[in-house]
């Protein structure tokens, strides 16, 4: 005959109405354990000052009696001394909360074995003289915030990692650019109902709950302190701070190729009427604009810039534009859209901005001048590895950033995810590389 379970009131409570549950963030000391019969996991946080439990928080994957006693024995050890908490047994736990039933008694047992191995965790620091962090210093830092970057500071947050995101920018980088209002068609689950901007925003959300701290700036250069390993991380300004970090996670994106065009480095600078992938599209309003490029980039920018410019003239050199039937049906669909393929850009002229480009009709054989006020040159782009070529991180023979499964770097501590090491342009393998490091550093760093 099977044992009926029956819960006591205070048991029922604690389990619909669990205390301290959460992440500490920057915590003191982590304990975790779990019961490889019943499946249970407990992992408990504590903040410590002058060896009292100031702060305690639980993260607890098991059943009602695993959940509740991982709440009341957060509720018992918040404000005792160490030495105190230490001595709080598994019937302790099951006496304040009006008993057990005889199959759970192993649930408080459990929670009194986390709760010790994150004190146990808290006293080998101190004993090894493990360095507290301080307000400048974190366990990881993420240089850029695309969809890659954004995932691996939002789920290291997550976590319990105190953790530090900078980008010198738009919030969400290339993503948040051009397109941002559009549509996202290639996000399994989110494919056709939110937009970049809106994706950028629920990561921000996201990132902003999980207590990231957030930094508008460039980041200029890393190096590595060689005693202790720390990431230093030197920002532009002139301010003279300096960040530190133990993880330094690289989410520098891709950056685009020069196409070569004449004219192109002139009309380039100071708003001469050439614009790339990461131009914010209200510069390009009410004006003339011709796209140069080939693929799904140069389609979807057509589809993004109609009805913000006056007419646009969509040229590649390839005889089609190689995207999906659909896809180029919907451009073919704009009005002030014409097309042109099979067609060179030879030059950029004008005087001070662009007025006019040359092109080579290569069907007909005949060159063609056609007024512009802009051009948009959607280039192939390559992976921004100026900071990885710094630290001395290896790169593949294609220009990417080489990593391991876990994201990980040829040198300790530095990790690299979306663009900069895979030519994979999807925004959910970008998203899959930053939560694989946020997992990795947390395996890292727990106590063993």
């Amino acid at each position: 005959m099977v044992e009926p379970i029956e819960y006591s009131e205070k048991v029922k409570d604690h389990f619909r109405n669990p205390r301290n549950v959460g992440v500490i963030k920057d915590a003191d000391a982590i304990g975790q354990v779990g019961n490889p019969v019943c499946g249970d996991l407990m992992e408990i946080q504590l903040k410590v000052e002058d060896n009292i439990i100031k702060d305690i928080k639980f993260r607890t994957f098991g059943c009602a009696s695993a959940i509740a006693t991982s709440s009341m024995i957060t509720e018992m050890a918040k404000g005792m001394t160490l030495k105190d908490a230490l001595e709080i047994t598994r019937s302790d736990v099951a006496d304040d909360l009006g008993g057990l039933p005889r199959v759970k008694m192993h649930c408080s047992n459990l929670a009194a074995d986390a709760l010790h191995a994150a004190i146990k965790d808290y006293m080998e620091k101190q004993k090894s003289g493990a360095k507290k962090l301080g307000e400048n210093e974190y366990e990881v830092a993420v240089v850029g915030s695309g969809a890659a970057g954004l995932s691996a500071a939002t789920v290291s947050a997550y976590m319990g990692l105190k953790t530090v995101i900078f980008e010198s920018d738009t919030w969400g980088g290339i993503l948040n650019n051009m397109c941002s209002a559009r549509l996202i068609e290639n996000y399994p689950g989110l494919t056709g109902k939110i937009s970049p901007a809106g994706l950028t925003k629920s990561f921000l959300e996201d990132a902003e709950n999980q207590q990231v701290d957030r930094k508008k700036e460039a980041v200029i250069s890393i190096d590595i302190e060689q005693e202790s390993g720390l990431k230093v991380l030197t920002t532009e300004g002139g301010t003279g701070i300096t960040y530190k970090a133990r993880f330094v996670v690289l989410a520098t994106g891709s950056i685009p190729v020069e196409s070569g065009v004449v004219g192109e480095e002139k009309f380039a600078q100071d708003e001469g009427g050439v614009y790339y992938l990461s131009t914010d599209p209200s510069k390009l309003t009410d004006k003339r604009v011709l796209i140069y490029g080939k693929g799904y980039n140069a389609v979807s920018t057509a589809e993004c810039l109609s009805g913000i410019v006056n007419n646009i003239t969509l040229v590649t050199e390839e005889s089609s534009f190689s995207v999906p039937e659909k896809v180029m049906d919907k451009v073919k669909g704009i009005e002030a859209l014409k097309i042109m393929t099979s067609t060179d850009l030879l030059e950029l002229q004008g005087a001070k901005k662009v007025e006019k480009v040359i092109l080579q009709d290569n069907t007909e054989d005949e060159k063609l001048e056609i007024y512009v006020d802009a051009v948009v040159l959607v280039s192939e782009l390559k992976p921004n590895i100026k900071a990885a070529e710094h630290l001395g991180v290896e790169i593949d023979e294609s220009g990417f950033v080489k990593t391991d499964k876990h994201q990980r770097t040829n040198i300790d501590g530095v990790y690299a995810v979306g663009n900069v090491v895979s030519d994979v342009d999807l925004l959910i393998v970008a998203a899959a590389h930053g939560a694989i490091v946020g997992h990795d550093v947390y395996n890292r760093l727990k106590p063993q």
